[in-house]
């Protein structure tokens, strides 16, 4: 059975636990776990699934997990390949639950860090200029021991809450309460589009896959994550549509079209400018790849 709640190993008086990833892809399945977890990429890139939200992430990248909320980072195929030379690296800070529900964030002077430590709970992506600071700060509490990490910890959270800009990533209208069949099922499904979304996959497939009936998996699929299993496909093949139209200039809007599991070019359009508001020929012509 795939695992789904993930287990973070701590000692019993331990705030923070660290992960320095170093691996060929990240853990692949959808997941979750108690803990709290701020994690900055440093060298990787994929599709990243919080709650039902669903965007690429790339070097760089920090998020803010709060507990419970399912997540997956999936690197993009070739990682996966047998001759891959990809590495997938990243630094995670957890930190625990119970200290974020102890007496101490419940004071009148924690309200900000409360609220966000609230939007944390549908996931949240730092942006804008105050990014490189936010990563500085996490590499300093990373580094630290004692006391002085837990000042720093609680500095970098305060930046965070109101300096820092961010996206907050899933719905309110998300559920996320989910037990450990509803993930397991959910992973086979997952497992199965991302395998398959270049091919021309049918609602009888796929329910099959989760053992239910058509109209009983539509029901669970859009109550589960919030969207239409049509809508989830078009995300998927999008996101890798936009990989292609960056890294593969040779590769012209139709081609691309058809290698992402779409059977026309006028619904690819459609599609693509729905979701990214431009079309693809502009989305290529205005996507500036960072020097370096």
């Amino acid at each position: 059975m795939i695992p789904t709640l993930k287990k973070i190993e701590e000692g019993s008086n331990d705030i923070f636990q660290v992960l320095n990833e170093n691996r060929d892809y990240f853990y692949p399945y959808w997941h979750y776990h108690p803990q709290y977890e701020i994690m900055l990429i440093e060298k990787s890139s994929g599709t990243r699934y919080v709650g039902d939200n669903i965007s690429p992430f790339k070097e760089g990248d920090i998020t803010f997990m709060g507990s419970n909320i399912p997540h997956l980072f999936r690197n993009h195929p070739e990682y996966f390949e047998a001759t891959s030379r990809k590495r997938a690296k990243a630094t995670v800070l957890y930190f625990s639950n119970e200290f974020v529900n102890s007496d101490l964030f419940k004071r009148r002077e924690m309200v900000a860090i409360n609220e966000l430590l609230q939007l944390a709970g549908r996931g949240l992506l730092i942006r804008g200029t105050s990014r490189p600071e936010v990563a500085r700060r996490l590499n300093k509490v990373v580094k630290g021991n004692g006391a002085e990490r837990l000042i720093d910890f609680m500095s970098l959270l305060h930046f965070i809450a109101s300096k820092a800009e961010y996206e907050v990533l899933s719905s309110l209208g998300f559920t996320h309460v989910l037990d450990k069949s509803d993930l397991s099922r959910l992973n086979r499904i997952f497992d199965y589009l991302l395998k398959n979304f270049r091919e021309n996959i049918t609602l009888d497939e796929v329910a099959g896959v989760a053992h239910m009936s058509p109209a009983a998996f539509c029901r669970y699929f859009r109550e589960r994550t919030n969207k239409t299993l049509i809508t989830f496909l078009n995300e998927i093949r999008i996101g890798h549509a936009c990989k292609l139209l960056i890294e593969n200039k040779n590769m012209n809007i139709s081609e691309i079209c058809f290698e992402c599991g779409f059977n026309n070019l006028t619904n690819f359009n459609i599609q693509f400018k729905k979701l990214k508001n431009t079309n693809p020929l502009a989305f290529r012509e205005n996507y500036n790849i960072p020097a370096g």
